[in-house]
């Protein structure tokens, strides 16, 4: 396959590149925290998809981010991990690969600036090679899970970007006989930075001139659907010579290389290797690939996974069933019965249709079934389906979800399936009524509610790019803080600016803000840097104090002597300390006094 399709038989094996694709692992996720209970899902798909470089006898595993569900997992996790890395990726094996990068440039961020499997302190039977994506981004400076595996010797991190006015990716080349293939490593970066930087012309992909025949590869983890116009990346807006894209971050599995119109490449989609979501896209069968590069041409195999817990995901649109109506009882209980009915003969058989066989695969199910409601009377009292099948499915809290439908319709049973449950209830909030009133995200739905001349003064303060990213945030690395960190930003930028204003009355005030509001949306894109690098500075500064707390509670431990130190002598310093301190802030609050106006109650 690739730039047509190959013959095997012509193929010199002493040629082929072997490689074990995979992305969004997500080690550390759990299901069913609501429960009370931890789940071993993640590290039991992962244990088999190293199984199966073994098996398969690969040349290198390359992963395409997300390899941790968090930047700093529990040390259980990083530990379980380790010990998987250990038992499947070391050995005496012969590497049957060559490394013809610089490793000073491509591992620059690396404490160990070598390819483990050149290293002469680790015997490595099966090279690992990562980038890693929005769950485990160490941010900037601040150090991350990869980092730790890196340092370890046992995945060969690469991609990690750390300009973001100019990308400028170096390959790695990889060579065994007559095979070259140069791989290009990008790390996740916020989507909107990103496609900036493409539309741009800041992002170049350095070729090896001295390589003539040289198969092109490109591993990256963004956003590939178009949640938002530029809050994605454009798939045929990439270099035209590659030949073959593996992408990450989107979960659904698309496997099978598909070529893009207008383009030369192929993209590979392998999808996550566990569902960390109930959504459509989650619940198709899960899949990783053995992907054989032979000069410049390529085949890629899929391979199910037989370890996957069994996720089966259905629509109900209440109006389409026709459920006959009892006088005895209420509709809300005919319902119940209903969808009682269905999940028990419809869905879980459905779900043990996929049990493959496999000692180690979960038992209990994942299910979630959509009912799309016309009228208040046709909702019931989830918790009765919760205490049915609380030992029958592995989501029994979260396993029925109902959704307000506006219009029962096939069209409009498939339009709500192109986004997730989290969105779908934001749209909601925000009264959109139909597509065209729904620009296909949540943040695309909120700029133009505010954008409308009897909103645009609800929103002064808070801008609406701050809500945004705040938003991106939340959704895309879990940052629980983000929405209380841009109010506190903005408000204090707001009112430093109302500071060196000629302000003293009510009227101006509000006035003054909403000129400073218009500011801010003329100059948007600078606005929008600005709140990105904010989020930045606050994550590493993050990882910083928690560094410094292990540090502190590692001082805690040791011995105290009972002879003080210089004891006067620190109690002296205190003291010193204190009064300097109550002195600058006696200054400052005299300095805060010659401003009598409080801003803060414009800005509640």
């Amino acid at each position: 396959m690739s730039s047509g399709k190959s013959r095997d038989s012509k193929r010199n094996p002493d040629d082929t590149i072997k490689i074990l694709i995979a992305t969004d692992i997500h080690l550390g996720y759990e299901y069913n925290k609501k429960r009370g209970q931890q789940t071993e899902d993640s590290f039991i798909t992962f244990e088999e998809i190293l199984q199966c470089g073994v098996n398969q006898n690969v040349d290198f595993i390359l992963l395409g981010g997300d390899l941790f569900h968090d930047t700093n997992p529990p040390q259980t996790v990083m530990l379980k991990c380790m010990e998987l890395l250990r038992k499947y990726c070391l050995g005496s094996k012969e590497i049957k690969i060559q490394f013809l990068g610089d490793p000073e440039i491509i591992f620059r961020h690396c404490a160990n600036k070598v390819v483990n499997y050149e290293d002469p302190n680790i015997n490595i039977s099966m090279p690992v090679f990562s980038i890693h994506g929005n769950h485990d981004d160490p941010s900037f400076g601040a150090v991350g899970s990869m980092d730790l595996l890196s340092v370890s010797g046992l995945v060969n991190y690469f991609g990690k970007c750390t300009n973001l006015t100019h990308i400028t990716v170096s390959p790695i080349i990889i060579k065994k006989g007559e095979t070259h293939i140069a791989l290009y490593g990008l790390s996740y970066i916020n989507d909107q930075r990103l496609s900036r930087l493409l539309r741009d012309c800041k992002v170049d992909l350095l070729r090896s001139e001295k390589i003539p025949e040289c198969f092109s590869m490109f591993v990256i983890h963004q956003n590939r659907s178009p949640y938002s116009e530029y809050g994605h990346i454009s798939q045929n807006k990439l270099p035209d010579f590659l030949n073959l894209i593996i992408w990450g971050h989107e979960h659904e599995c698309r496997i099978t290389p598909e070529h893009i119109p207008e383009t030369t490449y192929y993209i590979s989609q392998p999808g996550s290797s566990i569902a960390t979501s109930l959504s459509e896209g989650e619940s198709k069968p899960k899949h990783i690939g053995i992907l054989s590069v032979n000069k410049t041409q390529f085949k890629l195999q899929s391979v199910k996974l037989q370890t996957v817990r069994p996720f089966v995901f259905d629509n109900l649109i209440i109006q389409d069933e026709n459920i006959p109506k009892s006088y005895t009882e209420q509709f809300s209980e005919s319902v119940y019965k209903f969808v009682n009915n269905y999940i028990e003969n419809e869905l879980i058989p459905k779900a043990s249709i996929q049990f493959s066989g496999h000692p180690k695969q979960p038992i209990l199910p994942l299910l979630r079934l959509r009912i799309f409601y016309s009228s208040e009377e046709e909702i019931f009292d989830a918790n009765k389906l919760v205490q049915r099948y609380c030992d029958a499915v592995a989501n029994p809290m979260d396993m029925v979800v109902f959704r307000k439908q506006k219009h029962a319709t096939k069209n409009s049973k498939s339009s709500s399936q192109d986004f997730g449950d989290e969105f779908e209830e934001m749209a909601q909030i925000l009264c959109y009524e139909d597509e065209r009133n729904w620009n296909r995200t949540v943040q695309g739905g909120i700029k133009k509610h505010f954008s409308l001349e009897e909103n645009k003064d609800k929103l002064t303060v808070l801008s609406v790019n701050g809500l945004n990213e705040a938003l991106n945030r939340f959704v895309d690395t879990g940052d629980t803080d983000a929405f209380a960190n841009i109010v506190n930003h903005q408000t204090k930028k707001t009112i430093a600016y109302l500071e060196s204003r000629d302000v003293d009355t009510a009227e101006s005030i509000r006035n003054e803000i909403k000129i400073f509001r218009d500011k801010r949306m003329e100059e948007e894109q600078e606005e929008t840097a600005e709140i990105q690098s904010l989020f930045d500075n606050i994550k590493s500064k993050t990882q910083t104090n928690a560094d410094k707390d292990n540090n502190l509670s590692d001082d805690e431990n040791m011995p105290v002597s009972k002879r003080g130190r210089g004891r006067g002598r620190g109690r002296g310093s205190t003291r010193g300390k204190q009064s300097i301190d109550v002195n600058s802030s006696k200054q400052l609050q005299a300095k805060r006094q010659t401003k009598k106006v409080n801003y803060g109650n414009f800005l509640s």
